[in-house]
């Protein structure tokens, strides 16, 4: 998947829009706005940086300008459920923000909430009152959603946040070294084939011993640490969705890796359990 530049050109400081459709675009992308997203319906994979999992409904994120992500939409195995992706989405520059940056009293929860955006946020339990709102921001003029959009921020910020991407790896693909960043969509656009040292050395124009030396430096891991938690992190999200049976063997090898005992070791030295322990079932 090849990384796009897509600039949204608000005509004001900040944009809501409604999405319902087969699935969402996939299109691994960024922008220098900061996105708002609510899934009001449909389920599938959410990739924000290194960071790999599953969104259903209910789901809010919240992802940094500049921050690559991409959602990824998987056909629903429920009979009850309408085959449809549906979202609420709200996009917003930096212009919006510094506007509350003098007010710390009256909308210092806004600069705070956005400071913590720059990895990408997930919130797993944003509220009844918030998702409510996302739908009240195309309704109305641009006064009305704007108080409608403050409203939400106010809420979010104090639910439960998880951060998504890791800071370092934020830190090296805002380091503007091309050749890293490259790397980088290359191992997210293959992580799942069988990806040898030989060939993402090959592809960077170094010999192995010399990728090695410059991705440690660059990452803080070996090319096989970041894979195989990368590969993990797919996994994880495999074993946790809810509407798709898939053995541990089948998760193992569509995550990448091509042994069991390997992917068993790797998993429980990651999570500190068994891949059937973390699922909370037997295989």
């Amino acid at each position: 998947m090849d990384l796009h530049f897509l600039h949204k050109n608000l005509e004001t400081n900040f944009k809501a829009s409604h999405h319902r459709e087969k699935e969402f675009l996939k299109l691994w992308h960024y922008h220098p706005e900061y996105e708002l997203v609510y899934i009001s319906k449909g389920r599938g994979t959410i990739y924000v940086g290194d960071y790999i999992g599953p969104y259903q409904p209910g789901s809010v994120f919240l992802i940094g300008a500049h921050l690559p992500h991409m959602f990824e939409t998987l056909s629903s195995s429920f009979p009850e459920e309408e085959d449809i992706s549906e979202a609420y989405v709200i996009h917003f520059g930096e212009e919006f923000i510094g506007g509350f940056s003098g007010n710390s009293v009256e909308f210092g929860y806004i600069p705070n909430l956005i400071n913590h955006a720059v990895t990408g946020l997930f919130f797993p339990f944003p509220g009844k009152k918030a998702c409510k709102t996302f739908k009240k921001t195309v309704n109305g003029n641009i006064q009305e959603n704007t108080l409608h959009f403050l409203r939400i921020l106010y809420l979010l910020q104090q639910k439960k946040k998880e951060h998504l991407a890791t800071p370092a790896w934020i830190k090296q693909f805002n380091s503007g070294d091309k050749k890293l960043n490259k790397v980088l969509q290359y191992i997210m656009q293959h992580f799942q084939e069988e990806l040898s040292l030989e060939e993402i050395a090959s592809y960077a124009g170094m010999n192995k011993t010399a990728f090695c030396r410059y991705f440690k430096l660059k990452t803080g891991k070996s090319f096989i640490e970041f894979l195989n938690d990368l590969r993990i992190g797919f996994a994880c999200k495999s074993l946790m969705e809810e509407n798709v049976s898939r053995s541990i063997s089948e998760v193992c090898y569509a995550s990448g890796f091509n042994s069991l005992s390997y992917f068993h070791r790797i998993f429980k030295r990651s999570k500190g359990v068994a891949p059937s322990e973390y699922r909370g079932g037997t295989d």
